[in-house]
């Protein structure tokens, strides 16, 4: 039987907090450290409508209790089904304006039995009704033609104004100057294609990384761009930033309208 410590009212299984990712130790300075990004870049308020990919056991979906209040409202989707019915028996059961639903997608890393690839995905949200879609730690298992298709995805459910925050691994000249001469950290020596590379070709999904060129090109596809400069980490090694992996935050591309009605953007 597995043990369990105490965040913010809630007996937080240690098994799906490992899958989530830590454990009681590092649990609530992640949650912390969340909370501070999202305020920094792409605040949510009260009231907002709020997606979450990756919701694992509810680490960022109970302190996101108190800052949506009663009119706001949260849906969480993981590949992790243990961790989606706890959140459902716990949460839910408790705010019903939080809500969970497993994505059964195929993961060699975290699904493998998985019934549906990402690219087959279509979130449980409707169209143009979700003000802030948050992803800690997803994109940077995933290639590139799923990110594209949830990109879509999440183009398709976010409001004019909504903005989506998103970690990733950009592989920029610093960030891997630093990865090759600082020990200890992700290097990812080896390349795949369309600028996507990996860190372990035994386990290619468990960290995948792409230049700035191939994060542009999948932004601008889907119908999104940079809300402002991307936001680097410390995964690489480099002092002195507030994040580990780095953070784009995108907005709904503007399309502009030319002759005969034809929309471009």
């Amino acid at each position: 039987m597995t043990g369990t410590f105490a965040f913010e009212n809630f007996d937080i299984p240690s098994d799906l907090a490992v899958l989530t990712g830590g454990g009681e130790a590092t649990w609530a300075g992640i949650s912390a450290a969340h909370m501070a990004a999202y305020a920094r870049y792409a605040p949510i308020q009260a009231g907002h409508a709020v997606l979450e990919v990756g919701s694992g056991v509810g680490r960022d979906a109970i302190p996101l209790i108190s800052v949506l209040g009663e009119d706001g409202s949260y849906m969480g989707l993981d590949v992790s089904e243990p961790s989606i019915v706890w959140c459902q028996e716990n949460i839910t059961r408790r705010h019903a304006n939080f809500r969970f639903d497993h994505l059964d997608i195929r993961s060699e890393f975290y699904n493998p039995l998985g019934i549906q690839s990402g690219s087959e995905v279509r979130l449980p949200v409707a169209s143009g009704s979700i003000d802030r879609i948050i992803l800690q730690s997803v994109f940077t298992h995933m290639f590139e033609p799923d990110i594209t298709h949830f990109l879509h995805e999440f183009r398709r459910a976010l409001r004019a104004d909504g903005r989506v925050f998103a970690s990733f691994f950009v592989l920029g000249e610093e960030s891997m100057r630093l990865a090759m001469t600082t020990p200890d950290v992700l290097t990812f020596r080896h390349p795949r294609e369309n600028g996507c590379r990996i860190n372990d070709p035994d386990q290619p999904e468990a960290a995948v990384g792409y230049t700035p060129k191939a994060l542009a090109r999948m932004v601008r596809r889907s119908g999104f761009a940079f809300d402002q400069p991307l936001h680097v980490g410390s995964w690489c090694g480099r002092q002195g930033v507030d994040d580990g992996q780095d953070i784009a935050i995108l907005k709904p591309a503007r399309r502009i309208t030319l002759r005969r009605g034809h929309p471009t953007g």
